[in-house]
């Protein structure tokens, strides 16, 4: 093998990732090897590793896989993707922006009742149909107003 080729456990190493994430961005199609040996081991190159790398960047800053597959396919035309993830940047921004807002008011939520809770739920066993009291003593109005706790985003989705 030629000293600029790479093994998955080489790249892997330098990449600062799982030889099993760099299996799982290649059945994405974010990745693929150079070639395959004889014995059809995966060998890598050097620029396979700048890759690896400008994907951690991406997951870094938010983008999920399908976002960053995304930039691949729109470069691969030779259209360069920044308009597309400047876009993208603003639109997680202010989806993040509203997330904060709502986790604040959840969090305005929780300590008020941390402390109705703290000061007058009784102790002791449980009644036949009783799970939890703190729980129980929210109004129904208030937890239909409510609707959802607000869900962080999910990275593999990148929704909620």
């Amino acid at each position: 093998m030629d000293r600029q080729a790479l093994t998955i456990r080489q790249l892997a190493k330098e990449g600062g990732v799982s030889a099993k994430t760099l299996r799982h961005w290649e059945g994405l199609g974010l990745i693929r090897p150079s070639r395959r040996t004889h014995a059809n081991y995966r060998v890598y190159t050097r620029s396979d590793l700048d890759r690896v790398l400008f994907i951690l960047k991406a997951k870094s800053l938010g983008f999920t896989l399908a976002e960053i597959g995304r930039v691949f396919d729109l470069a691969r035309t030779r259209t360069a993707p920044c308009d597309a993830v400047m876009k993208w940047a603003a639109e997680r921004t202010k989806s993040l922006e509203e997330q904060i807002q709502m986790l604040k008011d959840l969090k305005k939520r929780l300590e008020r009742y941390r402390k109705r809770w703290a000061s007058g739920i009784p102790v002791g066993r449980l009644g036949a149909n009783e799970v939890c009291r703190c729980i129980a003593s929210v109004s129904e109005e208030e937890a239909r107003r409510s609707t959802q706790a607000p869900r962080v985003i999910s990275r593999r989705s990148g929704k909620g």
